[in-house]
């Protein structure tokens, strides 16, 4: 027995089970389909495609900002020449918010560079490259987590609050409308005591919008109506520079990237027509305008200012009346503000 269980031990050492073929079983029953996937390209192509980008471009083709503003200048020689607004501006003190350069330099916290002039032969950037266009305000996203950080639209500004050229500590910050901010905003101070001698250039500079809007920055002439507190504007809190001037267009020619004011968006708040807060705005102007005129500080022929030196009330009278100007939309960012400082300042001057 002995050697029976020996032998079979030593059989059993030499087995191996690499001759094995599994025999496989039936087929088990299918599993629950998963849900489908996103694209990872469908929001990106939202934005991203010709589809979006073709009609951008057409309306950009209408605006301010790419057709160019002309200006007559002279050059070296003494001979009078036209350059569109990049390249007339394109110089120092203008090129943070005329040139496309300048501008991306301001937002890097670069320095400007400085020059002469076009007309001269010295720009202070490369000439004919200059012209405001898509790359200068878009870059990359901040964030591509839109649900909860926002759509910052690849702006170079983004959400990021704009420090006042006048005084860095005081910030606006109206959202994605803060790229607008940068440049339409006053580029000094109303005078404040004294006799001011004028001049052609006298006033807040050509853009001074987010100024009005904020409710800041003119010159507040005490009088018998009252000014609003900054930042109180409807138009404030609950439009903003993109709801008016970037909303649907209704011809082709206003809204979107056009910047002209869309009346799809008045009409969408405004529904019985312009509201009463802008009536007179026009009249009060002409009469402002007499009132400088008879007081020697403006030239209504060739629409300037004068050289005179003028006494504080009148000099900030015409402070006033050049803010309301240059701002354009006849009083509508700030009704209530742009009529304060009219009814003051006519109210000073007679």
């Amino acid at each position: 027995m002995l050697v029976v269980l020996g032998l079979l031990f030593f059989a059993l050492q030499g087995c191996s089970h690499d001759d094995y073929i599994p025999v496989p079983g039936p087929a088990g029953a299918d599993g629950t389909n998963g849900t489908n996937g996103i694209n990872g390209t469908t929001e990106c192509a939202t934005c991203h495609s010709k589809a979006h980008t073709d009609p951008v471009n057409i309306s950009y083709a209408l605006s301010v900002h790419a057709i160019e503003t002309l200006h007559e200048t002279t050059n070296a020689s003494g001979a009078t020449i036209t350059l569109k607004t990049s390249e007339y501006t394109n110089r120092t003190g203008c090129t943070q918010c005329h040139t496309s350069q300048g501008y991306i330099d301001k937002l890097n916290g670069d320095v400007q560079k400085t020059g002469t002039g076009t007309a001269l032969g010295f720009p202070a950037y490369p000439g004919g490259k200059q012209a405001i266009s898509c790359t200068t305000c878009h870059n990359k996203h901040s964030s591509f987590d839109f649900k909860n950080d926002g759509n910052d639209y690849a702006l170079r500004q983004g959400f990021t609050p704009v420090a006042l050229d006048t005084d860095p500590t005081y910030k606006m910050d109206m959202g994605t409308s803060n790229t607008c901010v940068n440049c339409h905003q006053s580029r000094s101070l109303p005078p404040t005591s004294g006799d001011v001698k004028l001049s052609s250039r006298f006033g807040p500079h050509h853009g001074p919008q987010s100024s009005l809007l904020e409710g800041i920055q003119g010159a507040l002439i005490v009088g018998t109506t009252p000014y609003p507190a900054p930042k109180s504007a409807k138009h404030r809190s609950g439009a903003s520079c993109v709801t008016c001037h970037m909303g649907k267009t209704s011809d082709g020619k206003n809204g979107a990237h056009t910047w002209h004011p869309t009346p799809n968006a008045c009409t969408t708040c405004h529904t019985g027509g312009a509201p009463a807060a802008v009536a007179g705005f026009a009249a009060d102007m002409a009469t402002l305008q007499g009132l400088l005129v008879a007081k020697g500080a403006y030239n209504a022929t060739t629409k300037a200012f004068t050289t005179n030196t003028v006494p504080i009330k009148v000099a900030q009278a015409a402070w006033n009346y050049a803010m309301l100007l240059e701002d354009r939309s006849n009083g509508v960012h700030n009704p209530t503000y742009a009529k304060a400082l009219l009814k003051n300042s006519i109210e000073a001057l007679q």
